[in-house]
């Protein structure tokens, strides 16, 4: 009589049998190392923001520092040095500091940059302060047709509590720039917004424009 399991396909049977009752042991070492990616990974990002949180602390506290201990071209030249260094989370208000002191020194070109780099990153309501700076400087630096650009551009981003200033901005940048019709635009629109009590002062301006317009025009 034939032993079933020597037999050929007892063998088979018998090898089967042994492989499901490993299967649940191999994908569970297969399940648990799939765990023990994820609680790794989980680890090391816990671990790089904890890293990132001090790297912050640190630049705030050597921002802190430069304010306190360094004025005039000496701070300016040691916050351009942080701000390379500065993680994301600490840049912005690094590069702020930049924009002030640069302006203070009557660097406009570098308060320009600063700004600029600010209104790239920052929430929408530092966007559009940074944004005004940032047309400022350009102004400051005899660049008022670009300035006219930005301010442009913040007119139709900017929230509707920042109207009154990029339009007061823009209506000095254009007439500087002998942009007629954008500085009347801006006057205009301060008119009708009903915001200005000095509806008479506007209404000059707009009359001068408009005379210099006609005269450039003529």
């Amino acid at each position: 009589m034939t032993d079933p399991i020597s037999s050929p396909s007892g063998q088979k049977q018998a090898n089967d049998i042994a492989a499901i009752l490993q299967a649940p042991l191999v994908h569970w070492k297969k399940t648990l190392a799939g765990v023990l990616v994820v609680v790794a990974a989980a680890g090391g990002y816990a671990l790089f923001g904890v890293y990132q949180k001090s790297q912050i602390q640190k630049a705030e506290n050597e921002l802190g520092a430069i304010l306190t201990s360094k004025a005039g071209a000496e701070r300016l030249a040691a916050l351009e040095g942080l701000a390379k260094a500065a993680p994301a989370g600490a840049r912005d208000g690094v590069l702020l500091e930049i924009a002030k002191t640069a302006q203070g020194l009557g660097d406009f070109a570098k308060a320009a940059t600063a700004w600029q780099a600010i209104s790239g990153t920052a929430p929408a309501g530092m966007k559009t302060v940074a944004g005004l700076g940032y047309a400022t400087a350009l102004s400051k630096s005899g660049q008022d047709a670009k300035a006219v650009e930005v301010l442009e551009a913040l007119s139709i981003s900017a929230p509707k509590t920042f109207a009154m200033a990029v339009d007061q901005q823009l209506a000095a940048a254009a007439e500087a720039a002998g942009q007629w019709d954008k500085a009347i635009g801006a006057f205009e629109r301060m008119k009708t917004s009903g915001s200005v009590q000095n509806t008479g002062y506007l209404d000059a301006r707009i009359a001068a424009l408009k005379n210099k317009a006609a005269k450039g025009n003529g």
